[in-house]
């Protein structure tokens, strides 16, 4: 019995909290609908100035002005407007909007009682502010009675009384008008037909201009042939010229005016940033090519090994850039996808940080170039040939024949002694004569000492010299000073040893002979102290 109770307890509650929040409901409906602006009822919603002005364009846009029309306030017109029809008003007052210079245009509100934020009256909004010459020109929309007794948003008699006088400024020659005029109403895509008749004109020409400077540039060119001639030719008329008819298109389109549809089109668009970064990709591709081959003839191959990573890189920033833009386009908010790039980009950086040390390091030796791929030089405690050159490791065959990989970030912070880059070979070696060599003697050595640098072939002129240097513990100290007329090192040691044998006779020719590094000790013992007298 007490659970039956407490069953039909728990019911009834449950049933009055449902009412209760049912209540709850419909007053919060109720206060909605009580805050809420009641639009008018009008055949062409115009029971708030967005609405008209948004029903205005759309009619427009589809080329049906005498719709249009009927968002214009036709009433007491002033000056040439009076003899234009509703249609004739509605189309110039398009191509104004679309043509003109806007200095300022205003936000149209979705309420029947207008902008209460201005300092306009209740029945008249600004729709924002036209520059024809040194003159600003306020357009408006005006509050006027409707044919059900409502009261509706069009745009006012003043502006529509303007409409003349601005299309004399904003609206197109009279060449085009004839053209218009000469072809069926219609539009396609938010364009009318002869605005498409104009576009397909203007990039016909465009692209006959650009397929006509290839040519010029190609018959300016000696040789046509070579591949990267025809490199240039192919980028001249497929990518780039594709992308100058674009631009024109695109240039000639914003002259002419383009409707909501054309702009939704325009804005949804990739194809304008997709046609520029294969211009971009192309151009940087053509660059890398004509420079690669510059680099081979001068004799550095291994810094074509550092372009295609470089452009690499670049490319991936421009697509990313590409990405970013394109998003903003569609009225996506970039700034989070930004911030997160940013993290991310940080962590990517720490991650790398030593893998883009040695990349630095590998554009440091491409660039300075203090050692080239088949060198022979001194690392630190290494010594050896360079075999290649790569972005993280430059490896080097050393005198043992055993193979080491040196990171760049420690080879371009590292003393190099490039020996393969001297163009001679220093020489100077230097002869410890005895004691007992008399000056006579000496200064025979010197003589035949220079005159042997003097006569030897390959040994140079310049800066050659044999002095009496110094008088040193153990020998009488003469240096031999020059330099080899010789780059490799096997070679040197050749002319070198012919050079020390001919010293060598030199020596022994003046009758004495090269000191040993030896030192004599002279013991001397005094009587007093009980040693036997010296002879």
């Amino acid at each position: 019995m007490t659970s039956i109770h407490k069953g039909k307890f728990s019911s009834w509650l449950l049933l009055g909290l449902t009412l209760i929040s049912l209540q709850i409901s419909a007053q919060d409906n109720s206060s909605l609908t009580k805050d809420s602006p009641v639009i008018p009822a009008d055949k062409f919603d115009r029971g708030t100035p967005l609405r008209s002005l948004e029903g205005f364009l759309a009619a427009a846009d589809m080329g049906a002005y005498e719709t249009a029309a009927e968002y214009l306030d036709l009433r007491n017109l002033r000056g040439d407007a009076r003899d234009l029809t509703g249609a004739q008003l509605a189309r110039r007052l398009d191509v104004i909007g679309k043509r003109a210079v806007w200095a300022d245009i205003n936000e149209m509100v979705d309420d029947p009682t207008g902008r209460s934020n201005d300092t306009l009256p209740d029945y008249r909004d600004s729709i924002g502010i036209v520059v024809n010459g040194e003159n600003e020109i306020r357009l408006y929309m005006q509050k006027v009675p409707g044919d059900n007794g409502v009261s509706i948003w069009k745009v006012s008699n003043a502006t529509v009384s303007l409409i003349p006088e601005l299309y004399q400024a904003f609206g197109y020659p009279e060449f085009i008008e004839n053209l218009r005029r000469s072809l069926p109403a219609g539009s396609f895509m938010g364009f009318e037909l002869f605005k498409w008749v104009i576009l397909l004109s203007a990039s016909i020409s465009a692209y006959a201009a650009v397929f006509l400077i290839a040519l010029a540039i190609r018959r300016l060119l000696h040789n046509a042939e070579m591949p990267s001639h025809q490199r240039v030719f192919s980028f001249l008329i497929l990518p780039f010229g594709t992308w100058v008819v674009l631009m024109s298109i695109n240039t000639l389109a914003n002259s002419l005016g383009r409707g909501d549809t054309a702009e939704q089109i325009q804005r949804m668009s990739p194809f304008p940033i997709l046609i520029t970064v294969w211009v971009m990709f192309s151009a940087m591709g053509l660059l890398r090519d004509i420079y690669s081959t510059h680099l081979n003839s001068k004799g550095r191959p291994g810094a074509v090994v550092l372009l295609h990573p470089a452009i690499n890189a670049i490319k991936l920033l421009i697509a990313v850039a590409a990405v970013l833009i394109y998003l903003d386009q569609l009225g996506i908010n970039i700034t989070t996808v930004l911030a997160g790039l940013g993290v991310g980009g940080i962590a990517v950086a720490l991650a790398l940080q030593k893998p883009m040390e040695d990349v630095f390091g590998a554009v440091t030796l491409y660039t300075q170039q203090p050692v080239r791929v088949g060198d022979f030089c001194r690392i630190g405690n290494q010594t050896g040939t360079i075999e290649e050159i790569g972005l993280r490791t430059t490896r080097v065959r050393t005198l043992a024949n055993t193979l080491i990989a040196i990171p760049n970030s420690i080879l371009a912070n590292e003393p190099i002694d490039n020996i393969s880059a001297r163009n001679k070979i220093w020489y100077s070696p230097m002869l410890r004569l005895r004691y007992d060599t008399t000056p006579e003697q000496l200064q025979q050595i010197l003589n035949g000492c220079r005159e042997l640098l003097s006569s030897h072939e390959r040994v140079l002129t310049d800066k050659q010299r044999v002095r009496f240097k110094a008088i040193a513990e153990d020998a009488l100290l003469v240096e031999v000073y020059g330099y080899l007329d010789t780059t490799d090192w096997a070679e040197y040691l050749e002319i070198a040893e012919d050079l020390n044998i001919r010293l060598l006779e030199i020596v022994a020719n003046a009758g004495t002979s090269l000191s040993l590094p030896a030192k004599t000790l002279h013991i001397e013992q005094s009587a007093a102290a009980g040693g036997l007298p010296v002879d």
